[in-house]
């Protein structure tokens, strides 16, 4: 076994000391988990909803979640693959909720995040941070055109920087199987920046 593949496959200790809480009912586990993963949650549902506010009560849901556990319930590999997969679930269904309820003749392909300031921030990823502008509004603009399960794993791969283990939790997929979708998006993604007249070369 890699190093990789323990460290994907185990609870680091911290979490494991949080799930120690969780499972004794310490009721200021969840807030100790909230100070750990709250921030880049909240970062991670808006740029999945475009919505501040939603993503903030999207936040607030998978925290409660946590509240509810049962113990054949605690996660065993990621403490964030595992909140990731919840927020991600809470975020498509979201959607697909909003699209349900559009008119048919009000739907159509995703409208772009409303600033671009809200997917490159201070708290991104190092790779966030160097995008420019301008760039960043052309991808944001191409990665609303991705279906909700190709959009998550670009989404948590280059903004919210997880590793590809991770992803594998919160999508429920294998590593392999992971690669594989996100080579899938990654390849859509290209296509659509290419009409949309932006270099993909770096992507």
């Amino acid at each position: 076994m890699t190093s990789d593949e323990f460290t994907a496959t185990r609870l680091s200790q911290d979490d494991e000391l949080l799930m120690q809480r969780l499972r004794a009912g310490d009721p200021n586990a969840v807030a100790a988990i909230e100070r750990r993963y709250g921030e880049e949650l909240r970062l991670f549902c808006r740029r999945m909803l475009s919505d501040a506010e939603l993503a903030a009560d999207m936040v607030q849901d998978v925290l409660a979640t946590c509240c509810r556990l049962q113990a054949e319930s605690f996660p065993t590999h990621s403490i964030r693959g595992w909140l990731y997969q919840v927020a991600r679930r809470r975020c498509i269904d979201e959607q697909r909720k909003r699209r349900g309820a559009a008119p048919p003749e009000a739907r159509g392909p995703r409208s772009p995040q409303p600033s671009v300031e809200s997917a490159v921030d201070p708290l991104t990823t190092p790779a966030g941070r160097a995008l420019k502008q301008d760039r960043a509004g052309r991808i944001l603009t191409a990665l609303q055109d991705l279906d909700d399960d190709l959009r998550s794993v670009v989404v948590m791969r280059y903004f919210q920087n997880l590793s590809r283990e991770e992803i594998a939790e919160a999508v429920g997929l294998t590593v392999a199987g992971t690669k594989a979708r996100l080579g899938k998006a990654l390849e859509v993604l290209r296509t659509r920046l290419r009409q949309l007249g932006e270099s993909s070369a770096s992507l």
